[in-house]
């Protein structure tokens, strides 16, 4: 009889109950609403009216407003409730910030980081797309279109010949990293670049690896619709090069030293900059964004065993920004290598040269590329050793093995990095005088090569016989 009364009981509960009236009028207005606030949203990102912009202004203003105090009035009761939630709990003031963070909205973040920011720009893009694809497929004075990058897949649109260039595609390469730093907003690109692919006709790459191992392999593209045109020698000689004086070299090296000088009040997280400013300070070189697939968390474990186990005296010099990726900056920190880790954001071309100018070495330990890094040219043309990690794209360009011994890295492995780097700091002419031979080969190919040979396929694609 219980056990009866008991499945009565959840029968009840789980009936079906029937909403008001009014909640049913709510809820079909909220509906209405949201799908008027979209078509509000597409067509004010997508007009190109200045009279339809300032219409929306006057109509949008009371709403801001609007808006605006309920995010003060908010912003302040949370402000309270954490300040009561201080005194209760005797909470300190980092940990009070902490709280208010979390509570209160952060309007100065990045604009990529809002899905608000990134759903309205994709529809912004989008409808650009669609004007550009209408004027390119009403040109009949063009025989064949070129896209640099893979992140267009509304370029597969043009009715003509197309030629998309796929540098990688590294986010498959690294998607943990990414989707950590990322989220959301990679997947969608990463969605764009595989809808690329698939809907194009031909495709021009940087390497043999990504020819075979991406596209054959991952995306069965023809191996006959790809082409592979490798990058022409990344020279910075020119750049820094002074001439006149009686000894041009010294000179230079001066006037690198003057460009080193100014790009350390770029430095990014390091307390006293300007203590590399002596001129002679002898630093190992990472020039790079700081991205998943860089490799910098391994090189900073193997550059900290080098400081404090091996006693190597040399600063690390990166190109990267710290906070781009959070655990940088934290191992920076945590191991007390502010000032021997120097993070120069947004260098200029002339003092990334000079950088390279004056490290005693350069390295590169990323995980993988495209084509062979440019830190080889780069660090080689102003006369710089260097050591790479091995990685098929740079063992297609160093093909001699004693030399990819003697220049390359096992880059899972900080132990075997660590070693490479020491040695080479140990043997830098005898290294140098090897690299030389190699780019002398490498430098005799030049970028009016590489855009010849573009030229070239274009104009085959075009062809009638095509």
């Amino acid at each position: 009889m219980f056990l009866k009364l008991y499945e009565l009981y959840l029968a009840y509960k789980r009936r079906r109950r029937r909403r008001s009236r009014f909640l049913r009028l709510v809820n079909a207005l909220k509906r209405r609403l949201m799908r008027d606030l979209t078509r509000a949203e597409g067509l004010l990102v997508t007009t190109r009216s200045s009279l339809l912009l300032a219409v929306f202004a006057l109509v949008a203003l009371p709403f801001a407003t609007m808006a605006l105090a309920v995010m003060f009035v908010s912003s302040f009761g949370a402000l309270c409730v954490a300040a009561w939630l201080r005194l209760r709990a005797g909470l300190n003031r980092s940990r009070l910030y902490r709280q208010y963070s979390r509570v209160v909205p952060k309007f100065t973040t990045k604009p990529q980081a809002s899905s608000t920011t990134v759903r309205l720009y994709r529809l912004m893009e989008e409808s650009e797309a669609r004007l550009l694809i209408k004027d390119i497929n009403s040109r009949k004075d063009v025989a064949a279109w070129y896209a640099p990058t893979a992140f267009w897949p509304q370029f597969n649109r043009i009715e003509a010949p197309r030629l998309t260039c796929v540098p990688d595609v590294v986010l498959s390469e690294s998607p943990v990293g990414f989707s950590a730093v990322g989220g959301d907003r990679f997947l969608q690109t990463f969605g764009s670049v595989e809808a690329t692919i698939e809907g194009g006709d031909h495709f021009v790459t940087y390497s043999e690896h990504i020819k075979y191992r991406t596209l054959v392999d991952r995306y069965q593209v023809s191996p006959g619709a790809i082409d592979v045109v490798p990058h022409g020698a990344n020279r910075l000689d020119d750049l820094i090069a002074v001439s006149g004086f009686p000894d041009n070299e010294a000179a230079t090296d001066a006037f690198c030293v003057s460009r080193f000088e100014s790009a350390l009040g770029k430095a990014i997280g390091t307390q006293q900059p300007f203590n590399f400013d002596s001129g002679d300070v002898e630093f190992i070189f990472y020039a790079s964004q700081f991205r998943p697939n860089k490799n910098v968390m391994t090189l900073l474990r193997a550059y900290n065993y080098l400081l404090k186990r091996r006693y190597v005296g040399h600063k690390l010099v990166l190109t990267g920004h710290p906070h781009s990726l959070p655990e940088i900056a934290r191992f920076i920190r945590e191991h007390n290598l502010q000032n021997d880790v120097l993070c120069l954001h947004g260098l200029s071309a002339q003092e990334l040269a000079a950088c390279y100018r004056l490290a005693d070495l350069a390295v590169n330990p990323s995980l993988s590329e495209g084509g062979c890094p440019f830190t080889l040219t780069e660090a080689l043309s102003v006369g710089t050793p260097v050591v790479m990690a091995r990685i098929a794209v740079t063992e297609e360009v160093v093909t001699d093995p004693e030399l990819q011994n003697l220049m390359l890295f096992d880059p899972y492995d900080w132990e075997d990095m660590a070693a490479r780097i020491e040695w080479a700091l140990q043997n830098k002419e005898s290294l140098l005088e090897r690299q030389l031979k190699l780019y002398e080969r490498l430098a005799e190919r030049s970028w009016k090569t590489v855009v010849n040979e573009y030229v070239a396929i274009l104009d085959r694609i075009s062809s009638p016989a095509a």
